[in-house]
């Protein structure tokens, strides 16, 4: 028979390593009981939201640390349940002698975002609140921190409820006409639903556009640096991070996989990527770098080509891609002077950063205009992305349903409903809720 999993867990609430504070979280019915035997019984019935100074003991009555305990109440805590934070010294040493003493009480460690997994259970917050709380986590810049603490406060899921309830009410009409009216009144109600759908569809259409827009702003732009082999992108690359990230050569053909590093370019989080060189090769290994070199290219946000000579392939200038001319160091005043006519072009030296502030000007301004979006409500995760692409494609096969028969739009529409119940967590599938929980750390 299996054994029932304990449901009084505990975690650790700040990143591993030294440090001044560290803070471990234990939530569930045997919080108290816990928190009575860490303390030698210190602390009976403790007081919500009262912080504490006292010295804990492991179940031996030894001494590991002076500590501040902080008790919430359920439900009036972040999971819902009884919850005490401990805030000790941030030695590893004390962390371990905790963790050793609560699973000597018979608790157990927390899963990944079984904080927040609980939080959700108890009503506290909705599935895209519990995503916004990992995006705030992992955002890189204050756009993106904003983004999602607006989320969090419930603002995207007050309009995708709406968007649900006027669902519910065009669908509600139509049932109702299917009940008890007569054919000959259809075509009102039809022509009735199908506004609503339009209007349903347009704000589903502004909200899966802003995927890109929160993606940039959260985990940041991905820059693809590519060109011919020995053109100059590793050297570049290491340049715009300040350190040689790539080994660099004068033999074609170095660079053989994608190599990626985080950096910053004023105001935005970005991803710079270097590639393997791209031509024609029979060297297996260097054939797979240069399929790859592609894939990243398709994927990146913004792709920056690397040249040396205007006689080279020059990448027709588009919003995604900017076309650099390498090496100018090379080159003596008149030969500069006679290629810089050429105004799609940008001219660097890779090798003594001659040009980067006109490069990284530019690559600022490209991802100013990629993250230009005034919508007030913005998702912030592939899942609540893909759930509204299901809404879409529901309410556009009611809306194109060319009998115009009532059934079939009650069904596209009542398909859609059940996707906002899956979009705001009202009846997720236990391994929809697993992937969302499964990314944050344990302590969350």
């Amino acid at each position: 028979m299996k054994k029932k999993k304990e449901n009084t867990f505990f975690g650790l609430s700040t990143p591993q390593g030294r440090s001044a504070t560290a803070t471990i979280r234990i939530s569930g019915e045997k919080t108290r009981t816990a928190l009575h035997r860490l303390t030698s019984g210190k602390i009976k019935n403790p007081k919500h939201r009262k912080s504490t100074v006292l010295n804990i003991y492991n179940k031996n009555n030894n001494l590991i640390d002076n500590v501040v305990v902080v008790f919430f109440e359920g439900p009036n805590s972040y999971t819902g349940d009884d919850l005490v934070e401990i805030h000790t010294h941030g030695n590893p040493i004390i962390i371990n002698r905790v963790y050793n003493t609560l699973l000597d009480f018979g608790l157990r460690i927390a899963e990944p975002g079984e904080f927040t997994r609980s939080a959700y259970l108890n009503n506290k917050i909705d599935l895209i609140q519990a995503e916004s709380i990992l995006s705030l986590i992992n955002s890189n810049t204050k756009e993106g921190v904003n983004l999602s603490l607006n989320n969090i406060s419930g603002t995207l899921s007050a309009k995708t409820v709406q968007m649900r309830m006027d669902i519910i009410s065009a669908l509600g009409f139509v049932e109702y006409e299917l009940d008890i009216s007569e054919t000959d009144t259809h075509k009102n109600t039809i022509v009735k639903t199908h506004k609503s759908v339009k209007k349903l569809l347009l704000e589903t259409k502004e909200l899966i556009s802003t995927a890109k827009y929160a993606r940039l702003k959260t985990v940041g732009a991905r820059v693809v640096i590519y060109g011919k082999p020995n053109v100059g992108k590793s050297t570049l690359f290491n340049s715009l991070l300040n350190y040689e990230r790539s080994i660099v050569t004068n033999i074609a053909g170095t660079t053989r996989d994608t190599i990626e590093e985080p950096s910053t370019v004023g105001n935005h989080s970005v991803v710079f990527i270097d590639t393997a060189g791209i031509r024609t090769t029979k060297n297996p290994i260097e054939k797979l770098g240069v399929v790859r070199a592609q894939e990243k290219i398709d994927e990146a946000d913004l792709s920056i080509q690397i040249i040396t000579k205007l006689t080279e392939t020059v990448t027709k200038k588009t919003k995604n891609n900017l076309t650099v001319l390498n090496k100018t160091d090379l080159l003596n005043e008149a030969q500069l002077n006679n290629l810089k006519t050429n105004k799609n072009i940008i001219f660097v030296s890779a090798k003594n950063k001659s040009g980067f502030p006109t490069l990284l000007k530019h690559i600022n301004q490209k991802l100013d205009l990629k993250t230009q979006n005034k919508s007030e409500h913005q998702i912030t995760s592939l899942r609540q992305e893909q759930s509204l692409k299901k809404i879409q494609k529901e309410l556009k096969e009611a809306l194109e349903n060319k009998e115009n028969n009532l059934e079939i739009i009650a069904h596209h529409l009542g398909g859609a409903i059940k996707e906002f119940d899956n979009l705001l967590g009202k009846t997720s599938p236990d391994d929809i809720l697993e992937s969302v929980f499964s990314n944050f750390c344990v302590g969350k």
